[in-house]
């Protein structure tokens, strides 16, 4: 099934990309607060016996094993089905599944409730990005590829704010609740929105409005060249075999530490430093507001690289190594320190999310598969997110924080070596003369 022609023309008119920008950010944000809303809640769930650490290690990891799966399998259909409904559909059921775990008691319940929430939730990024390439203008689209990064600063800070004033005031099953009507708010904002962009396609495309083209009756020259999306170029293999295969380390250890690590900081505040479960929470929110910052730097660092994402990365990864380094030797002795640290950390892990599943993706316009190499890169991050979720939990309960901070610090420093290593090698084939250099352009 394949989306209208007319959904594939450019969008000219500044106001209406804008626009599509808009709901495309407000979507994703609020994904983040139907999904990060399980991470607040850990501390008080583990706190009140629901559940153990290595039971709520387990939810999360089925959660962001069953996410990255469904990205690899959503960025294929992201380049096949129609985009609008996919996300529609991704909102709803998350929101279906919030409220479920506001209602659930059980460990096996929550497990299942949850994994299938992760998939929902799959079904959103992969078709963003494909309304972001084949809808924007080149100079437009790559400032809202790293623009919708701010989602996940904003989403971030609201799970979390949303979450600790929820804990403070009532029980840990009201931050399910409140995210579930959250998404019921997206998901019936989203249609209209779309559903807006949609009529407007299709009723006014090459009309003028204020003597410009709304929509491009015509295509442009990169869309005359491109395959229909999900239909010739080279195969998905082959474009793994061209230089993708080089990053797929690196993406996973960036996984590792971009969600996995997160996932776990409140209840790593509160048994460090013996806070309540509220503030541990609450102190996590500054996380999201230095992790922007992280997105912006990429952009920076990708210039000064000549479009080189690995060698952009391996300067993240060199910090992360730094910075993990000193959290592991004296973070302990203060939690102002301790957040410091980990803002650092997780900042540079959401530059080279950045590099890695916003940017490069780009490049695959022509070859009609930009869903599914984003959806790829993401599958590769979350199956790193998913194995240290549950085994953060395993080493805690077994050897302690310090043995745990130790082993992120390792993983850290094999991404690094790895980046060093494939930094002058890294390829993406005939794509990359193309975007990389409009790309380091604009």
């Amino acid at each position: 099934m394949q989306v209208n022609e007319v959904t594939e023309r450019k969008i000219t008119d500044k106001r209406q990309a804008f626009f599509l920008f808009v709901i495309c950010w407000m979507a994703y944000f609020t994904c983040y607060i139907g999904r990060l809303n399980y991470s607040s809640a850990m501390a008080a769930m583990i706190e009140e016996a629901v559940l153990t650490k290595t039971q709520a290690g387990t939810i999360s990891m089925v959660y962001f094993f069953v996410y990255g799966s469904g990205q690899l399998l959503n960025g294929f259909l992201g380049d096949r089905l129609p985009p609008g409904r996919m996300i529609f559909g991704g909102l709803f059921l998350s929101m279906i599944c919030n409220l479920l775990m506001g209602v659930s008691g059980s460990f096996g319940i929550m497990a299942v409730v949850w994994g299938i929430n992760g998939y929902a939730q799959s079904m959103v990024w992969p078709p963003i990005i494909r309304i972001f390439a084949r809808r924007l203008e080149e100079a437009v689209r790559l400032r809202y590829c790293v623009d919708i990064v701010s989602t996940q600063a904003a989403g971030t800070l609201a799970a979390y704010v949303l979450s600790a004033a929820v804990l403070a005031v009532s029980g840990w099953r009201t931050v399910f609740w409140g995210a579930g009507l959250c998404l019921l708010a997206a998901a019936i904002l989203w249609a209209a929105g779309y559903a807006r962009v949609e009529r407007i396609a299709g009723g006014q495309a090459g009309a003028s409005r204020n003597g410009r083209k709304l929509f491009e009756g015509k295509k442009d020259k990169a869309e005359e060249s491109a395959p229909a999306a999900g239909k010739g170029g080279r195969s998905f293999l082959t474009l793994i075999g061209g230089g993708l295969w080089l990053i797929i380390l690196p993406v996973v250890v960036h996984g590792i530490l971009k969600d996995g690590v997160t996932s776990w900081v409140p209840t790593y505040i509160l048994e460090t430093f013996h806070t309540s479960a509220s503030l541990s929470v609450l102190v996590t929110t500054v996380l999201p507001i230095v992790n922007l910052s992280g997105a912006y730097l990429a952009r920076a660092l990708y210039r000064k690289c000549g479009g080189n994402e690995v060698r952009a990365s391996a300067v993240f990864f060199s910090v992360s190594v730094a910075a993990l380094l000193a959290l592991w030797t004296v973070g302990s002795f203060s939690l102002v320190l301790t957040v410091v640290l980990l803002s650092i950390i997780t900042a540079s892990m959401m530059g080279v999310n950045t590099l890695f599943v916003n940017l490069l993706p780009l490049r695959y316009e022509k070859e009609g598969k930009v869903s599914s190499v984003s959806g790829f890169l993401n599958a590769c991050a979350y199956l790193g997110t998913a194995v240290s979720t549950f085994s953060i939990g395993l080493m805690v309960e077994g050897l302690g924080w310090g043995a745990t901070v130790a082993g992120w610090l390792a993983v850290t420093a094999v991404g690094l070596v790895v980046c060093l290593a494939v930094r002058g090698r890294y390829r993406t084939g005939d794509t990359q003369s193309s975007d990389s250099g409009s790309a380091a352009s604009s």
